[in-house]
């Protein structure tokens, strides 16, 4: 089957079948493990853990190995951030639905909640003009720039344990990251588009600094050779769900965020990856899901099609 046509049918299925009904993710909801801690019938979890250079932050990793031999070519490989946030969802992973699954690496914090805020907000945002740590645009008391950093950690220390203990395909490895996760899956593809060979950007968080990422990185990638890599931006198409007590100055902070990044400015810079020869692009935006909704289903959908031959 034709890439290009096998990433829109398996998008067509999920959307027909998806919920529209997930909340918005809560920060102080802790994290349900029991998939990766108990036994699963796709697949059997280590736990690794790491510290960054600096010692201020623990990683534990989730390292999801399928019950079943490797093909000849090693397995294809599911890098995916936010790893607290995500074994729950392996619960609706029964045996049967993943043809050829993936070996799981879900990348989390040391925190029994789903989301460590101040960590990532470190980690997965770019350094800024100056080099210098930035406030973060939502919250300045938490701190924004770590990405190379983190970037190093991943593919210097993590990905050799992972590589220690299972033998992967280098030809199918794949980034995943949802909101700040899909700015830093934006950022390693501009940075080192080597580094995998399939990127997974699910609503990225193009807001943050004002729209520094698309100012400041985005015209960085016209110098780069994309060399055949693939990228997936999954957007969602309504807005995160606000009540009244939401309408905080963090919330002002993130609406005048988002205000400085045009709509035009979004399609004119999608429209220019569509344009590149050198890069598989694919925008999807789906209508039927907000911010926090389609972390799990675009983590589904990335999955499954990572399952494919």
């Amino acid at each position: 089957m034709n890439k290009r046509y096998g990433i829109m049918a398996l998008l067509s299925g999920l959307l027909a079948a998806a919920p529209i009904t997930w909340a918005a993710p809560d920060l102080s909801r802790p994290a349900d493990l029991s998939a990766v801690t108990g036994a699963h019938p796709v697949y059997r979890f280590e736990t690794l853990h790491f510290r960054s250079a600096d010692g201020k932050r623990g990683y534990r990793v989730f390292l999801g190995i399928p019950k079943q031999p490797a093909p000849p070519q090693g397995f294809t490989a599911l890098y995916a951030l936010d790893g607290n946030a995500l074994p729950e969802h392996l619960q609706a992973v029964k045996s049967g639905r993943l043809k050829h699954p993936p070996v799981l690496v879900l990348i989390s914090y040391d925190t029994p909640l789903r989301f460590a805020t101040a960590e990532r907000a470190w980690d997965y945002t770019p350094p800024v003009s100056d080099g210098l740590p930035a406030a973060d645009t939502a919250d300045p008391e938490r701190l924004n720039g770590g990405a190379a950093d983190f970037l190093h950690l991943l593919n210097r220390t993590i990905r050799p344990a992972v590589e220690q203990r299972v033998r992967l395909n280098p030809q199918r490895q794949t980034l995943w990251g949802h909101s700040y996760g899909g700015l830093f899956v934006l950022y390693v593809l501009g940075a080192q588009p080597q580094a995998f060979t399939h990127y997974v950007a699910a609503d990225p968080s193009l807001w943050w600094q004002n729209g520094l990422f698309l100012s400041l990185y985005a015209p960085q990638w016209r110098k780069r050779n994309m060399a055949g890599k693939h990228l997936l931006w999954l957007q969602s198409g309504a807005a995160k769900p606000e009540n009244a007590q939401a309408a905080s100055e963090r919330v002002r902070r993130h609406r005048a965020a988002t205000a400085a990044v045009s709509a035009e400015t979004l399609v004119a810079w999608r429209t220019q990856l569509a344009e590149r020869g050198d890069l598989h692009f694919e925008y999807r935006l789906l209508p039927q899901h907000n911010h926090g909704s389609l972390l799990p289903f675009s983590f589904l959908y990335t999955l499954d099609f990572e399952s494919r031959p």
